[in-house]
Order: C-alpha cells, then sequence, then structure tokens
C-alpha cells in the first residue's frame, strides 16, 4: 500500500506541476523560453496544486459528457496523464534552482509529524464524513457519471464532486489502486500544500516571509502542551481538554494536516491561490490574472463551498481597495470566469433543488464552536506574530488588498457568531455559516502575516545582536512545536491500534477478507440488503467500497432519513419506500453460510460468519 500511495503522489504531484506551468504562462502572458526560466518557485508549486484541481475538473467534466466513461475505465486517466507528463518533460518545464536542502529538511519534517502517523498506522482514513466520499468515489470508478449516494432510486447528487473527481483521478492514474491509497496520497498533498499556500500570501508582503509563514501554518501549536506535560491529543472537540489546543477540529488549523484529508482542507489551498491572483490583478491591471483568480474561485466551490464563500467576500473586500472606476470590472471579470466553473456543479443541484422540494437538513449534529479568546489562544505563539506583521502592513500602507483579506474574514466569522446567536437554519445549510468553516482561512492568512512579522522582528533584532535573533527564533519554533509534536505522538497510537474511528487498517478489512471479496463483486447498479446482527454497520461498509447502493440502512443518531438524502422529496419518498418494504435488493448478505450456491461468496466480518448470495435477476 505504501509503494502504491507515494507512486500515486508522484504521478499526481508530476500532472499537477505541469498543468500549472502552463496555466501560469497563460497568466504572464508569455512563453517560456527554450532552456526553461526559473520563476518563483513557491507560486509554481503552488499552482501545481491548483492545475491538478483543474486537471481533475476536465477529466470530470468529460466523464460527465461520456456518461461515465472516463473514471469507468481504467485506461483513460493513465494514459492522458502519461501524456501530459511526457509533454512536460519535453517541454523541460520541470523546476531548477531549487534550495533542496530547505526543502529535504522541511519536507522531512513534516513528513514526521503529519505522515509518519499513517505510515505506520497503515491508513489515515477516519469514519465521519470519510466514509460517503469513499463510496461517492467508488460510484465514479463503477461508471457513473456523478456520484449520488446510497439510496437506490432516490439519491441525487448534491455534495460538490470535486473532491471526488480528486479522488477518482489518484486512483486511476496509477492502475491498481484503490480511493485508500489516494486518500492518503492527497492527504501528503495537503501537508505540503497548506504550508505552501500560507507561504505565498506571506511572500506578497516580504519575498523573504515565504519560509516563515510556511512554518506558521504548520508547526506553531498552542499552549495546551502546559497543561498536556506529556502526548496527548483529544479526537473529538466535545472532550476538550486543553481549551480548544490539542483538539480535532481546533481553530489551530495546523491539526488539519493530520489525517484524515478533507475536501475543506484543498479548499484553502485553492483560497490562498485565488487570494495571490486576485493581488496581483489589483495590484496593477490584469486581466487575465483577474479571470485565472475567478475561475479558481470558482474551482474551489466545486472541491468546498465553505471555501467558497470566502474566497467571494476575499473578491469584494480586495475590489473595494482597487481605483474607483475598476471595482465593478474587478467583481464582474471575476465572477465572470467564477460562476460558468462552479455551475458546472451548482447547475444541475439548484434544479434539483427547485425540483424536489428544497434541502432537508442532513447534518446529526454541528461541530463544536469556541468563544474567541479560547479559539484565538489555540494559535500559541501564532497570534501576537501575525498582529506584528498586520501591524507592519497596515502602518506602511503598500498592501490594502491584504488587510481587506484580514476584514473579509473578520466578517465572516462575524456572520457565524450571527447565525448561532439568532439560530439561522439557512434551508439547511447551517454547516456554511459554522466557525469550523471560518477558522481554516483565518489561520492560513494569520500565518502569513505571522511570517511578515517574524522576519521584520528578526532583521530588527539580528541588527543588534546574530546570536540574539537565532536564539529567539530557535526558541519560539521550540515552544510552538511542542504541541504539535505531542500530538503527533497520540495520533500514532491512535492509527496504530486502531482507535477513536481510524479503523481502515483492521484485520477484516485486509486483503481477502469477506468484506473485501464481497465488495469486489459489487458495483454501483447493485442493490444490496444486509440481513442479521451489525447489518447495518455492514451494510454501510460496502457502500464505502464499492459504491453500491442499499435497500435498507438505520443510523441510529438520525430519526429519519437514515441515508441522508438531500432533497426533501426524494427524502419522503425514499422513507415511504422503505416502510412499504418496495425497495429489492438483487445482493442479499446474511449472517449465515449460505452453501452450495455458486456465485456466493462466503466468510467472517465481525466475529460472525457472513455469505452474499446474488439473486437472478428477471429476463428483460
Amino acid at each position: 500500500m505504501l509503494v502504491r500511495t507515494l507512486a500515486s503522489f508522484v504521478a499526481i504531484v508530476g500532472v499537477g506541476w505541469v498543468c500549472g506551468d502552463m496555466l501560469l504562462d497563460w497568466v504572464r502572458g508569455r512563453k517560456r523560453e527554450a532552456g526553461g526560466r526559473n520563476r518563483d518557485l513557491p507560486e509554481r508549486a503552488l499552482a501545481a496544486v491548483v492545475g491538478l484541481c483543474a486537471f481533475c475538473l476536465v477529466l470530470m467534466f468529460a466523464n460527465i459528457v461520456l456518461g461515465g466513461a472516463v473514471f469507468g475505465t481504467s485506461a483513460i486517466v493513465p494514459l492522458v496523464s502519461g501524456g501530459i507528463l511526457i509533454y512536460g518533460a519535453a517541454s523541460r518545464r520541470w523546476p531548477s534552482g531549487v534550495p533542496w536542502m530547505k526543502v529535504l529538511a522541511a519536507a522531512l519534517l513534516l513528513s514526521a509529524l503529519f505522515i509518519w502517523p499513517v505510515l505506520r498506522g497503515g491508513s489515515g482514513a477516519r469514519t465521519g464524513d470519510t466514509p460517503w466520499h469513499l463510496g461517492w468515489t467508488e460510484q465514479l470508478l463503477g461508471g457513473q457519471p456523478v456520484p449520488t449516494g446510497p439510496a437506490p432510486g432516490y439519491s441525487q447528487n448534491a455534495y460538490p464532486w470535486g473532491w471526488h473527481a480528486l479522488m477518482a483521478t489518484t486512483t486511476r492514474v496509477v492502475p491498481g489502486s484503490e480511493p485508500l491509497v489516494a486518500h492518503d496520497a492527497l492527504h501528503m498533498v495537503i501537508v505540503f500544500a497548506i504550508p505552501l499556500g500560507a507561504a505565498c500570501l506571506a511572500r506578497r508582503m516580504r519575498p523573504t516571509a515565504g519560509w516563515a509563514g510556511a512554518a506558521g501554518a504548520s508547526l506553531i501549536g498552542g499552549w495546551g502542551w502546559l497543561s498536556a506535560a506529556e502526548p496527548d491529543f483529544v479526537a473529538s472537540p466535545t472532550l476538550a481538554r486543553y481549551g480548544a489546543d490539542l483538539v480535532v477540529a481546533s481553530p489551530n488549523s495546523i491539526y488539519e494536516l493530520f489525517p484524515p484529508a478533507l475536501p475543506r482542507e484543498m479548499g484553502v489551498v485553492l483560497l490562498a491561490a485565488t487570494g495571490v491572483l486576485l493581488l496581483r490583478a489589483a495590484a496593477r491591471p490584469d486581466a487575465r490574472a483577474l479571470l485565472a483568480g475567478g475561475a479558481v474561485l470558482g474551482l474551489t466551490g466545486i472541491v468546498s463551498v465553505p471555501m467558497l464563500i470566502a474566497g467571494t467576500l476575499w473578491t469584494l473586500a480586495v475590489a473595494a481597495t482597487v481605483a474607483k472606476g475598476m471595482r465593478a470590472r474587478f467583481v464582474l471579470m471575476t465572477a465572470a470566469a467564477a460562476l460558468p466553473v462552479f455551475a458546472l456543479w451548482a447547475g444541475p443541484v439548484i434544479d434539483d433543488y427547485m425540483r424536489f422540494g428544497g434541502f432537508v437538513d442532513i447534518t446529526p449534529e454541528l461541530g463544536a464552536e469556541w468563544s474567541l479568546p479560547t479559539a484565538l489562544s489555540s494559535w500559541g505563539m501564532l497570534l501576537p506574530l501575525a498582529a506584528a506583521g498586520l501591524a507592519l502592513i497596515v502602518r506602511r500602507g503598500h498592501l490594502p488588498g491584504l488587510v481587506a483579506f484580514a476584514g473579509a474574514t473578520a466578517l465572516y466569522l462575524a456572520l457565524t457568531k450571527i447565525r448561532t446567536a439568532l439560530g439561522w437554519d439557512l434551508v439547511g445549510n447551517a454547516t456554511l455559516l459554522h466557525q469550523g468553516r471560518v477558522w481554516p482561512a483565518a489561520h492560513m492568512l494569520a500565518a502569513a502575516f505571522a511570517g511578515a512579522g517574524a522576519v521584520a522582528i528578526y532583521e530588527f533584532v539580528r541588527k543588534r545582536s546574530r546570536a540574539l535573533a537565532l536564539v529567539a527564533t530557535s526558541l519560539a519554533l521550540g515552544v510552538g512545536l511542542v504541541s504539535p509534536l505531542f500530538a503527533s505522538l497520540t495520533m500514532t497510537e491512535f492509527l496504530a491500534s486502531n482507535e477513536h474511528g481510524f479503523t481502515y487498517d483492521r484485520p477484516d478489512l485486509a486483503e481477502g477478507s469477506f468484506a473485501r471479496r464481497a465488495a469486489a463483486g459489487l458495483d454501483p447498479d447493485d442493490v444490496v440488503r444486509v440481513k442479521g446482527g451489525e447489518a447495518d454497520r455492514l451494510a454501510f461498509l460496502l457502500w464505502q467500497l464499492s459504491g453500491a447502493r442499499l435497500a435498507g440502512y438505520d443510523d441510529p443518531r438520525l430519526p429519519a432519513n437514515d441515508l441522508r438524502i438531500r432533497f426533501s422529496d426524494l427524502a419522503a419518498r425514499w422513507e415511504q419506500a422503505q416502510a412499504g418494504g418496495k425497495i429489492e435488493a438483487d445482493v442479499v448478505v446474511s449472517s449465515f453460510i449460505d452453501g452450495g450456491r455458486p456465485n456466493s461468496v462466503a466468510g467472517e466480518y465481525g466475529d460472525q460468519q457472513w455469505s452474499l448470495v446474488r439473486r437472478d435477476r428477471p429476463a428483460s
């Protein structure tokens, strides 16, 4: 599994680099010289993430047009990806002048903190949202144009499929791979991409602030270690012991770099790229940067709608900083590029929203929200450094766009507070204005400001004492690293022992297990009914591993609509059909051995014996 994960990571990074470089060529309006020219390496690397997502979007569009043939066929993605890599090699698009010692040191440190737990534990996938993403991805791989969900005949796509296109592409790019491998490969991308996004934003303030900005986004924890006194990490916000530090879903988004990989994490990287392009367009008239920024904003929405909201607020805020006669043009050109991209997903969803009675709330419980002092205290040393960087930029007054980003993010946070106070449902979309959707963007922006502030302080002190500057820097970084180190050690234990939802490396999911063999014979066209003890658990697992639809399922956390159908009328029809026994299954899994049938699969799961029998389909 490790070899396939690394191969997938290398392949998608290579494809992304070539596609991102072509995007930069277009934005800058010039072609590369024959020998290659060293550009700003951090920006090129960030463009590689954008290039990867754009490549996946193109594949997804083709998949929709061709009725599911792109991801449903194993050969297309490797062939197209191979062609792109060959083109990249022939046109010499690979980087030169890389400070390899610094890059390798940073990569080793980030890998030790955030990737090693996965390498030791076997899989970074966790219960929660990840099972849904696995099932939706399997439906794309099974030949569906868009992922619909596990309810047969009643599901329609309502979740942005950008992440599932990324998962499907990463699965297909290396033959013989699977979504669990793709998940861990994308987690590796996110571990390096989030610090990179902060670095590129920091470089807008000070060209030398990139490394410091990256460190702020990935290496500075809060003060929880003072109370913990030993390695600890809390797997649920409701059980938080150290304020908002050392806990999952912390406002300090360094903990987002731990597994599992989630769409909002890729979304915040795309948000950073959007910000870089918008700042370029605001600094001087640049129609191409503006259109590219709008397109990346739309792409952000296809991956994570909350990050689209943040990006929209950023766009309006930075537009207010340009010359009065250019503000309307700035907004309109950005929207002209963003809306068509976002509409690839949102258009059909809006149509279904109108046809099927609107949305129904499918969130069992909103996540924890923190008081502002508690949330900001989780940033530790980052908070004073970010304040110093922001004060420096405000005083100099030469980057109003970045200050506008900070104001827009504060507005987004204020809106979440208002929603909580007034109890807004937002037509079943309360999560769009939930604190947890704002903190990743706020933290990345704070890391960028902290990078600029740290460099300014370092240079000020170094003029007086080089030794003092080095000691102060080492001390600040050392203090900031304690909480991430505590969390990493504890996370390694979680994954190695299959605790707290990190259960995808347990023996009954190993190659050759009953669940694996049963799922291998299923596809999204199958309707499965599971009977017996732990039937719902096994049924949902088969959905995750195959994309097959379920004839019945009960989620104990929900009073109804257990398969989380998003549209109101369809959810009601599903409930009626299930209650009336009208949903027929063509595959039955029972908790006893049904021997002698040539089309049965039998084995153990959850200390019980199970058999899968495919019913004969009526002749057409």
